[in-house]
């Protein structure tokens, strides 16, 4: 296969193949199958929903007409229930399915019987290629463009999610804020393209000193950046701050080092919003006490966390 054909090669998808006629089911699954594609089928609507409730798909591909419950019913189900699932609908029936209420209805295609495969194929790469730009657009809305790292924006989205988690659960939630010392000087003596590796680098520490799946990383803004540490305790927080900071040390970037404040969440507002705003007031406070009052290259541990 030539390099352009695989670059332009749609994504493998998990696909769930909807239809009472089982030839057709079994034929449709097979071209499926060749194209790369996971499928597993369903005899009607309600043998789908329980298919769609025990694994992960991304496509389903429907028949309309069909015993106890018919693809408009499977449609709306999907709409309300599976917010990642795009749609394409086959009917034979044309007056009893308008093209424009089944798009209404949800799904992202119509196609009508008969058809060829090679129109199935068609619409479906389509449909894949549609999808992975929908879901990069949705990753660089919410990651840096340089380090990777997700960005502010989604980082109060988070944050605010992790809080809420921490008081319905009664576990730990801590905030580290960091940026990086006399990263100005850094950047004047060896150029801006040298400033960017070392955020890079830095981005790399972090992701190298937290949990996988657990803790998360941003970039604040400039040289700042933030670590959100759900279910740990006080000693532990402290512990991944230093680790932290002591990884990026072993870089050898002179004269750059890290200052780091730590925060605990605490609830004493009455709203999750304001002790969230509260928590990164004290973690940023924490940091200019660490740079500033004692430094530099210090992690600090804002003195209401102490608790």
């Amino acid at each position: 296969m030539h390099e352009k054909d695989q670059l332009s090669k749609p994504s493998p998808q998990n696909v769930l193949v909807v239809d009472d006629e089982q030839q057709v089911c079994e034929l449709l699954a097979e071209t499926l199958s060749f194209m790369g594609h996971e499928v597993q089928t369903a005899k009607d609507g309600m043998d789908a929903v329980e298919k769609l409730e025990k694994a992960r798909f991304s496509v389903v591909i429907t028949d309309m007409d069909m015993p106890r419950m018919d693809g408009m019913a499977l449609i709306k189900f999907i709409v309300e229930n599976k917010h990642d699932i795009d749609i394409i609908a086959i009917t034979g029936h044309t007056m009893n399915y308008k093209y424009t209420d089944v798009i209404a209805a949800g799904a992202t295609d119509f196609i009508i019987k008969p058809f060829t495969l090679n129109e199935l194929e068609a619409k479906l790469n389509r449909l894949i290629r549609e999808r992975d730009l929908r879901r990069e657009l949705q990753r660089l809305a919410v990651q840096d463009h340089l380090t990777g790292l997700f960005n502010r924006r989604i980082f109060q989205t988070i944050v605010h999610r992790e809080a809420g988690r921490s008081l319905r659960y009664e576990y730990a939630l801590f905030l580290i804020f960091l940026d990086i010392d006399h990263f100005k000087d850094y950047n004047d003596q060896k150029g801006h393209q040298a400033g960017d590796a070392l955020l890079v680098g830095l981005s790399d520490v972090l992701r190298a000193s937290i949990r996988k799946d657990v803790d998360t990383a941003y970039r604040f803004g400039g040289d700042e950046f933030t670590v959100v540490l759900p279910h740990l305790s006080r000693e532990h927080a402290m512990k991944v701050a230093e680790r932290i900071r002591e990884n990026y040390n072993r870089l050898g970037l002179a004269p750059t080092f890290l200052s780091l404040g730590v925060a605990r969440f605490l609830s004493k507002t009455g709203t999750i919003d304001g002790d969230v705003k509260n928590m990164i007031h004290r973690a940023d406070a924490a940091l200019y006490h660490a740079k500033h009052d004692l430094g530099g290259n210090k992690v600090h541990l804002d003195e209401e966390s102490h608790i």
